[in-house]
């Protein structure tokens, strides 16, 4: 439809900027809220020994050594989560329009796979994970209480827990919480910049892939599962405990054998698996 000022068509003309789309946060970092320690080269599944042992029970003194066999249990980490994104971008759309649509469509191949990479780490926590026995409905007044209840549970079980993935709404609820709870410098860093970082010996990241009402990532064993986020309150835990190790990560932009053009293309070859569910605690709300 053309524009007309008073009675004289006028020129209209396309942006050569593109308005980019939305994605959930990158929230897993290496070192920093997993781990990929255990990648280990060429392997399509990666087997990591575990020992049994128990805690030693005092004696009287002037015995001899009890000896006890070497025990092991092996934890699979099967890397079974492929990610792929191909778009077609014909040569004649090419010629037709002022923004490069090849590379474009090339960022927007690798943020579809990284968010999916992303939820599929998400759905392995909480699926993995241990359910908290706290249930009770997240508020300002009791957000940080509900942090250290986690902690409490996960030391009990001789977990450290060092990372803290929230959900918005209990994000938002913490920091509501930060004019109260936390210390006067820290409450201005977090006037300043919406983020709470460092508290309580946790790092507390927002991740509203949360938000998501489930995601999907093929278990150790193989299957399919598809977990629900809807009632996820956070996930804390100790990052070592989560592995993602992914043995295929590419790509490219490579001309069509089928049209004059080329195709935007990304894969990602990745395994998931908590490795201690004893150090993942997975915080969760009752139904209303």
């Amino acid at each position: 439809m053309s524009i007309i000022y008073g009675s004289l068509n006028v020129d209209e003309r396309y942006s050569s900027i593109v308005e980019p789309n939305l994605y959930y946060d990158r929230v897993f970092v290496p070192g920093v809220t997993f781990t990929d320690k255990y990648e280990e080269g060429p392997a399509g599944a990666i087997y990591v020994h575990k020992l049994t042992g128990s805690a030693a029970e005092p004696g009287t003194p002037g015995r001899d050594f009890t000896d006890e066999a070497s025990q092991d249990t092996l934890i699979p980490i099967l890397l079974n989560n492929n990610f792929q994104k191909s778009r077609k971008i014909y040569g004649v759309q090419s010629n037709a329009v002022s923004f490069a649509v090849a590379n474009e469509q090339l960022a927007g191949v690798m943020n579809d796979i990284g968010e999916g990479w992303g939820q599929s780490g998400n759905a392995c926590l909480v699926q993995e994970g241990t359910a908290s026995a706290a249930t009770t409905a997240i508020t300002k007044s009791n957000a940080v209480a509900a942090l250290i209840a986690a902690r409490k549970e996960l030391s009990e079980k001789k977990a450290k827990a060092n990372t803290v993935l929230c959900s918005p709404a209990y994000y938002a609820a913490l920091l509501e919480a930060a004019g109260d709870k936390f210390t006067p410098v820290l409450n201005d860093n977090v006037a300043a910049t919406g983020a709470i970082g460092r508290y309580l010996g946790f790092n507390i990241i927002e991740d509203n892939g949360l938000s998501a009402t489930n995601a999907k990532y093929y278990d150790k064993a193989g299957t399919l599962k598809t977990v629900a986020f809807d009632k996820v309150d956070f996930i804390m835990y100790n990052f070592e405990a989560l592995s993602i190790v992914s043995n295929l990560e590419a790509f490219r932009l490579v001309d069509s054998e089928n049209f004059v053009g080329s195709k935007a293309q990304g894969e990602m070859n990745t395994g998931y698996t908590v490795t201690n569910a004893d150090a993942v605690l997975v915080r969760k709300h009752a139904a209303a």
